[in-house]
């Protein structure tokens, strides 16, 4: 008999609210998070919306500014770095445990049809689309492979943070490149080639990461921390909220 799936409390329904519009690009980096909005829209208390906040503070997707204000966080070149790393390993763990489970054919069917979008981003040229692809590629491995703890990684902050931020210079001008290594890992998962599909991620991720690094004191890695920044500010042209910005702006480029 399979267990009824809990409804979510009045916390989890604001983080996953807020983390959903991350990752659709409805909440960009920089932009202020209204509490009375999500109060309003969602039909809550201030209490829940407060406390979604903080967590989320706690796990650097919100940063809290003097004025009490709420706004997601930017992330630096560094920690952009710093997450790839990590997401190498876990993303090849993951690619690894869905191998494992390719002898139905419903998941099979599934690696197929998740892989679609990745491929079809390459037409329209759009770095949102294609991460967003990418996410939901993960989302489905771990769904397939059954662990738990990787899924909610592919579903909670950092992920989608991190596709946000990086969708500005990626994949850039390496759409092959990055087409071709989902193809060769999704084949190598249809076939149940779970270490050579690790392999595979893995190489793919140390490309990546050297690609930031490279990026990380050049112009199109100071472009893509300024075009967060000002994507941020315009956003917000409230009267009440700007004035934050205006001193960093006049500090950084004045």
């Amino acid at each position: 008999m399979t267990a009824k799936k809990r409804k979510p409390t009045a916390v989890q329904l604001v983080i996953e609210t807020i983390m959903s519009r991350i990752k659709e690009g409805r909440y960009i980096p920089g932009q202020y998070l209204i509490a009375g909005d999500l109060m309003e829209e969602l039909k809550l208390s201030k209490a829940p919306v407060r406390e979604a906040i903080h967590v989320l503070v706690g796990e650097g997707v919100i940063e809290l500014l003097q004025n009490r204000s709420a706004r997601i966080r930017s992330l630096s070149m560094d920690e952009l770095i710093d997450f790839s790393e990590v997401w190498a390993a876990i993303g090849g763990v993951n690619v690894r445990l869905a191998a494992d489970s390719m002898k139905l054919k419903a998941n099979q069917a599934r690696v197929k049809q998740a892989l679609k979008p990745i491929l079809e981003s390459e037409k329209t040229k759009n770095g949102a689309n294609y991460f967003a692809a990418v996410s939901n590629f993960h989302l489905i491995l771990s769904e397939i492979s059954g662990n738990t703890y990787i899924t909610q990684m592919v579903n909670r902050s950092n992920f989608g943070h991190f596709y946000r931020h990086i969708s500005g210079i990626y994949p850039g001008t390496h759409w092959r490149r990055h087409v071709d290594a989902f193809q060769k890992i999704t084949v190598t998962i249809l076939a149940g080639k779970g270490d050579t599909a690790e392999r595979i991620y893995r190489k793919h991720m140390q490309w990546v990461i050297a690609h930031l690094k490279t990026a990380q004191g050049e112009p199109q890695g100071r472009l893509l921390v300024f075009t967060n920044f000002i994507r941020g500010f315009l956003v917000n042209l409230k009267p009440g909220l700007i004035q934050h910005d205006l001193i960093i702006i006049n500090r950084l480029f004045c």
